[in-house]
């Protein structure tokens, strides 16, 4: 569910959105109902669409995703809107244990609990709610 700060014009509710944004990216992978996350997400998104396209094809297949969930461990942003229109905000990410498996229940893939890694996001306040427009590494790094 999605909290009402999230839908507010300010530091605090940007923090609340992205937080709530990696929990529905988190909902994608268990659910493959990627809905309530393209809803909130930029079409342009790259990264986005790559996750969710090969999640999507794990499903389509017949097959299944376990574990996956994506939790932010820390956060901050400067709040100013930068020459785009966007406000950045750098996030610690750990994204636990995946595990993926075929239509006849076979693992196909089983990654451990990734290390924390920071990210940076890119979010527009529009219409009375946050959209959020990328997410990577930081430039220039891998």
């Amino acid at each position: 569910m999605k909290p009402a700060l999230a839908d507010e014009n300010s530091k605090e509710g940007l923090e609340a959105f992205t937080r709530y944004w990696f929990e529905l990216f988190s909902y994608g992978y268990a659910t493959n109902d990627w809905s309530h996350f393209e809803r909130v997400t930029d079409p342009g998104c790259g990264t986005c669409i790559g996750v969710s396209a090969a999640v999507k094809d794990i499903y389509a297949s017949g097959g299944w995703v376990v574990g996956a969930q994506s939790s932010v461990t820390d956060y901050s942003t400067d709040f100013r809107t930068n020459t785009r229109g966007s406000v950045s905000s750098i996030v610690q990410v750990v994204q636990h244990e995946t595990r993926t498996y075929s239509k006849g229940g076979t693992l196909t893939g089983d990654d451990p609990k990734k290390e924390p890694r920071v990210s940076v996001t890119f979010a527009v306040y529009e219409q009375n709610e946050w959209l959020m427009l990328d997410f990577g590494p930081p430039e220039g790094t891998d």
